[in-house]
């Protein structure tokens, strides 16, 4: 039992990259076009670090693509993020940390609304949203040189111990 809560804390301890901040949050809510496009894929890498390609992002204004851990099927802490401009970026490469990665992970598309190009998460580098949509886009991911999280497997009866 304790294996289970010590993997669980590491996966939710990846998610304290950004400082936090007391600034005003932006406005969250476009009716842009704002999207991200991302493929199931191999992270390429080791058991430290890898990377993983995000097909296209489009982003209203300029912001980061952010990749989440799978938290039993919601997004969990934060393994990795990259600038992006405002407009199509296309094929951006995110660094992720391999140690703490899940085998379904999220790419969450967010504002760079505090210091330019500092990310700053929770807040203010908040989500961006689409109609009071998160614009999120989960894929699968397999490594060959590390071994990745399934909480799902690792915990059948989550919340029962």
């Amino acid at each position: 039992m304790r294996k289970y809560w010590l993997v669980i804390v590491a996966v939710l301890a990846a998610g304290l990259v950004g400082p936090i901040t007391a600034q005003a949050e932006p406005e969250t809510n476009v009716t842009g076009n704002a999207s991200v496009t991302v493929s199931d894929q191999e992270i390429m890498g080791d058991g430290i670090v890898g990377n993983v390609t995000v097909d296209e992002v489009v982003s209203d204004g300029p912001g980061w693509i952010v990749i989440h851990n799978n938290l039993f099927g919601h997004p969990g802490g934060v393994i990795g993020y990259a600038p992006v401009m405002s407009g199509v970026n296309q094929n951006v490469t995110v660094t992720v940390h391999t140690f703490v990665a899940t085998d379904t992970l999220f790419a969450v598309l967010h504002h760079d609304a505090g210091r330019e190009g500092v990310f700053e998460y929770p807040v203010p580098d908040v989500e961006q949203k689409v109609d009071d949509e998160i614009v999120i886009e989960p894929f699968n991911v397999t490594a060959e040189n590390a071994t990745l999280i399934n909480l799902t497997e690792l915990c059948p009866k989550s919340g029962t111990e």
